[in-house]
C-alpha cells in the first residue's frame, strides 16, 4: 500500500503519523508543495496521481489559508483539482487542519476565517469511536463548512471539526502531533501565538 502525503511547507511533518503509517507497512511518497515554512513559493508541480497511484492521499497542514490565493498563488488550485481527482476515483483521501480545509473545498464545501484563532487542547464532540470526544488539539484561524452530503463526524464551538464524505475524511484538529511538532510550530510560528 502505498501513501501520497503532501506537505505545505516545513512545518507540516507527519509526527504521529508516520509512525502508524509504517507499523501498518504503508509505503510513504512524501512531497513537499514548499520547501521553507515562512514562503508559499512552491518548489515544483503537484504529482500526477497517474504517476504515483496512490492508495491514500494525506494533505497536511499549513500556516496559509485555503482561500487566500493572492499570498500562495496558483498551486492551491492545482492542490484542490488533486483532491477532488483522488475523491472522485475512490482513492481515500484524509486531510488535517489546512488539508481539511482543501478538501472541503475541493468537494464544494467554504472555508472562511474564524471568529477567532482556535490554538491549543480544545474539547471536540464526536459520537463516533473512531474519532472520540476531545480535547484535541488546534492550531488554526479559519474554518470549513462541510461539503454537500458529508456526514459530520464531529464539532466543537468553532463549527465541524471532522467530516466524511465517500472515502475522504476531513479533520480541523491535529491527530499528528506530537512533541517534536509542537515544538516546530511554537519555534517557527512564534509570530502567531504573540499576536
Amino acid at each position: 500500500m502505498r501513501a501520497l502525503v503532501l506537505h505545505h511547507d516545513a512545518n507540516s511533518t507527519l509526527g504521529l503519523l508516520g509512525d502508524l503509517l509504517v507499523e501498518r507497512g504503508v509505503e510513504v511518497e512524501e512531497h513537499w508543495i514548499c520547501t521553507e515554512a515562512a514562503s508559499p513559493v512552491p518548489a515544483g508541480p503537484l504529482p500526477d496521481l497517474a504517476d504515483v497511484r496512490p492508495d491514500l492521499v494525506v494533505a497536511l497542514g499549513s500556516r496559509w489559508s485555503v482561500y487566500d490565493t493572492e499570498s500562495i498563488g496558483p498551486w492551491i488550485g492545482d492542490e484542490l483539482a488533486l483532491l477532488r481527482g483522488a475523491h472522485e476515483t475512490g482513492t481515500p483521501v484524509l486531510g488535517i487542519c489546512f488539508g481539511a480545509q482543501a478538501l472541503a473545498a475541493a468537494l464544494g464545501g467554504e472555508v472562511r476565517p474564524g471568529a477567532a484563532p482556535d490554538i491549543g487542547w480544545s474539547t471536540v464532540r464526536s459520537e463516533h469511536p473512531e474519532i472520540g470526544d476531545g480535547p484535541w488539539f488546534q492550531w488554526h484561524f479559519d474554518v470549513f463548512d462541510p461539503p454537500p452530503g458529508a456526514s459530520v463526524l464531529a464539532t466543537s464551538s468553532m463549527g465541524c471539526q471532522a467530516f466524511q464524505l465517500g472515502r475522504s475524511v476531513g479533520v480541523q484538529f491535529h491527530p499528528e502531533l506530537d512533541g517534536d511538532l509542537l515544538r516546530l510550530w511554537m519555534d517557527d510560528d512564534l509570530d502567531q501565538l504573540v499576536s
